[in-house]
C-alpha cells in the first residue's frame, strides 16, 4: 500500500519523469525524422566573427538559420518603392556572400533554390546556365530611378567556391530579380542589417 501511494504521489509530483511517467501510463511519441534539407542550427544562437564578415553586429537584426527551404518576407504596404543601390559580391571562409544595398528599406522578398532559371521578367529571356541558381526576388522594389539604372554592374562572372555568377534578370513593376548561379544546390542563410539598410545573403560552402 505504500509503494503504490509513493508512486502515484510521483506521478503528481513528477510526472516529466522517464519511469515513473510509463508507470503512470503515460507514453512518449517518437521524434519525427529530420528533414535532411531543413538545418537544426538555431538562428538565435550568437554567430561568430567569421559569420559576421565585415558586418557589424549590433547591426544585424533579422538572421536565419542554414538551409534550403524558400525564405520570404512581405513588402510593406503603402510604402513606396525602395531603390536598390548597390550589389557587392565577396568570399568568405566557408561562404560566397552577397549583399543587396536599398536607399530607404529593406524590401519585401522571396529566396528560392533550383536548377532551372531564366531572364527577363516574364521567365522567357536566355537562361542562364549552372547547376543550381538561387533565385532572390524583391518585391516593391526598383533597380534605376528615372529610367537609369542604379546598379553599375548588374551582370557579372564570378570564380568563388559557391558562387559562379550573379545577374540581374528583371527591373519591372515594382520588381527585381537576381538570379545567382551556383556550383550546386548549397545551404543558404540570410541575415538583415539595421542602419544602412541590406539584404546580406551567404551560400554555404559544399
Amino acid at each position: 500500500m505504500f509503494t503504490r501511494l509513493k508512486i502515484s504521489r510521483w506521478c503528481l509530483v513528477a510526472p516529466a519523469a522517464m519511469l515513473l511517467a510509463t508507470a503512470c501510463g503515460d507514453r512518449t511519441e517518437e521524434a519525427p525524422t529530420p528533414d535532411p534539407f531543413i538545418s537544426t542550427d538555431n538562428p538565435r544562437d550568437e554567430l561568430t566573427e567569421a559569420d559576421y564578415g565585415d558586418l557589424d553586429p549590433s547591426q544585424v537584426g533579422l538572421n536565419t538559420p542554414w538551409g534550403r527551404n524558400i525564405v520570404s518576407k512581405d513588402a510593406a504596404p503603402d510604402r513606396a518603392p525602395a531603390t536598390l543601390t548597390n550589389v557587392s559580391t565577396q568570399s568568405s571562409d566557408g561562404y560566397d556572400r552577397v549583399v543587396f544595398a536599398f536607399d530607404s528599406h529593406i524590401p519585401g522578398f522571396r529566396l528560392a533554390l533550383g536548377t532551372e532559371a531564366a531572364g527577363g521578367c516574364d521567365g522567357t529571356g536566355e537562361a542562364i546556365e549552372a547547376p543550381a541558381h538561387l533565385a532572390v526576388e524583391l518585391t516593391g522594389a526598383q533597380a534605376n530611378r528615372d529610367g537609369s539604372a542604379t546598379v553599375a554592374d548588374p551582370s557579372r562572372t564570378l570564380d568563388f567556391p559557391a558562387l559562379t555568377a550573379a545577374m540581374q534578370t528583371c527591373d519591372e513593376g515594382g520588381s527585381v530579380r537576381w538570379v545567382l548561379s551556383m556550383t550546386g544546390e548549397v545551404e543558404y542563410r540570410i541575415m538583415e542589417t539595421l542602419g544602412e539598410p541590406r539584404l546580406v545573403v551567404d551560400l554555404r560552402r559544399r
